[in-house]
């Protein structure tokens, strides 16, 4: 007989609210069993502007998801995001203690818990801090070094914090229909988590995650994340250059951008327009596609340079091996070319596991799958009975 439990995983995004329950089965596998949905309009750019909407609009998606596979939810894996999010590196050290010069768990521990201590400034709260891995006498990397021989052991940490009020409010949503939040965890790592694969985790990749108010993004090397942050652009700002800069309304700027947009603009296109509609003082007329898809790209190569700028600052020369592109924005036809001529890395859209269902495997519910394998990973400490799966050695670094 096997045995399961229920875990839900709440998005609370700029364009929607989305809440997938899953099940876990045997203690490893999980299988999805309900899903909801609502649009938003108290949430810009990943902050909560409203809570009474938020709320009303959380609670919808949530019956939703309830109604479709009989199940009540008593608490939830809430992503978080919004540019209130920055994250820092921090070193912490400890001497070897043992005569003998072989490093053991106290010693590990010791430089752990120094990474750890460092104080945030009033009003800042902390959301993850992940270990990237240790050093032997300043020099040697290793991921688990207890056995090894050294002098000295450092623990390197990705700290991520964010804004107290704005983490709040995010868990006042779930606590206002009498829900707990299990987990908080930030959207850009539950992306990357579902996006890519474990051997793209091991060799290093950079996942990013464009939705509608911001682009989070995370980096994985050694099969294990080592750094994240969010970007303040996303699909929005694309639709608002259009309504802006082309004078067509919001709702037709994003219905213009997701089917005939495009990242990449070809020779033969420069000379194709289309109708648009208009309204009462523009009326309707032609368009040329190559303005559309000029005000695409501008758009898109501000948020890839500062993304680019992004790993000239933080990221090791060499260390990122390749690009992964999710989330909605991502399906914009031409944007992975754009991606690799600004990044200079391979790029490619996000690939989901075998298990995902295929009604399920569009870019825009990275997020929600990958909170649910986040709350199976805590639950299950990775659910690998030889403890050398991916999400053994992701769930060993996430342990704060």
């Amino acid at each position: 007989m096997s045995d399961s439990k229920t875990i839900t995983a709440l998005e609370i995004g700029t364009g929607k609210m989305q809440v997938f329950i899953g099940e876990i089965v045997d203690g490893k596998m999980l299988n999805l069993v309900g899903v909801g949905q609502a649009a938003t309009d108290g949430v810009k750019k990943a902050d909560i502007i409203d809570v009474k909407k938020a709320a009303e609009q959380a609670q919808t998606a949530i019956v939703m998801a309830e109604r479709s596979c009989s199940a009540r939810i008593k608490s939830v894996c809430l992503g978080i995001s919004g540019t209130h999010i920055q994250g820092f590196r921090n070193i912490g050290s400890a001497n070897v203690a043992g005569s003998d010069g072989i490093v053991r768990k106290s010693d590990v521990d010791r430089a752990k818990e120094d990474a750890k201590s460092k104080a945030l400034p009033d009003g800042r709260s902390y959301i993850h801090r992940i270990c990237c891995g240790f050093y032997l006498d300043d020099e040697r990397y290793c991921v688990d070094p207890v056995g090894e021989r050294a002098s000295k052991i450092a623990a390197e940490y990705w700290m991520m914090h964010g804004d107290s009020e704005k983490i709040l409010t995010a868990m006042h949503v779930v606590h206002s229909f009498g829900m707990e939040v299990e987990y908080l965890v930030f959207s850009g790592l539950a992306s990357a988590m579902a996006a890519s694969s474990p051997v793209q985790k091991e060799n290093g990749v950079l996942v990013v995650d464009i939705g509608c108010g911001t682009s989070d993004y995370a980096f994985y090397k050694n099969g294990i994340p080592v750094q994240a942050g969010v970007i303040p652009i996303g699909g929005d700002h694309i639709t608002n250059d259009l309504s802006f800069g082309i004078r067509l309304s919001r709702k037709n700027s994003e219905r213009i951008k997701t089917r005939f947009g495009k990242a990449i603009i070809t020779e033969d296109e420069r000379n194709v327009k289309f109708w648009s509609l208009g309204d009462r003082q523009i009326g309707d007329r032609k368009i040329p596609l190559e303005a559309i898809n000029k005000v695409i790209r501008a758009r898109l190569e501000e948020l890839f340079l500062l993304l680019r700028q992004d790993m000239i600052d933080h990221f090791s020369e060499g260390s990122v091996n390749e690009v992964v592109l999710t989330g909605g924005t991502s399906k914009l036809n031409g944007i992975c070319e754009l991606a690799e001529a600004v990044l200079e890395r391979p790029c490619s859209l996000g690939k989901f596991p075998p298990s995902v269902a295929e009604n399920l495997r569009h870019q825009e519910f990275s997020t929600a799958l990958g909170l649910l394998e986040y709350a199976r990973m805590k639950e299950t400490g990775g659910g690998s009975k030889s403890g050398n799966s991916i999400t053994d050695k992701i769930a060993k670094f996430f342990k704060i």
